[in-house]
């Protein structure tokens, strides 16, 4: 779960920085790094993964790093957190959030930092 496989749609680098956009039908994720070592080029797949406590999930759509559409499949309710399982596309992402911020339905939006997210591997 959290793990998404997308194309390699675009590469910015300054200074070491890199600011990498993926694609994944139509929607475009972007990925900061620091180091260039997993060997990307432009067309490549990649699946990418992002920590269940690095998501925020709103029924608005806000102006963020990454905003992606998703479907609410569950939600379980704890006395602090719940957990939640979102599907964008063919993707599955677990979600932790606390109860105080919960206020969708079955349509949400999920926002993530492009710092938050990493590189899993190069899918050949």
């Amino acid at each position: 779960m959290n793990e998404i496989v997308c194309n390699l749609k675009e590469i910015k680098s300054k200074d070491n920085i890199n600011l990498l956009t993926f694609e994944k039908d139509n929607n475009l994720i972007q990925v900061l790094i620091l180091q260039m070592n997993v060997g990307l080029k432009l067309g490549d797949k990649a699946v990418l993964y992002i920590k269940p406590t690095k998501i925020f999930l709103s029924k608005e759509k806000y102006l963020f790093d990454n905003v992606l559409p998703v479907n609410i499949l569950d939600i379980k309710k704890g006395k602090i957190v719940s957990l939640i399982k979102a599907k964008f596309i063919d993707s599955v992402f677990e979600v932790v959030m606390l109860n105080e911020y919960i206020n969708f339905e079955k349509k949400a939006f999920m926002l993530f930092k492009a710092s938050d997210i990493s590189i899993r591997r190069k899918v050949d």
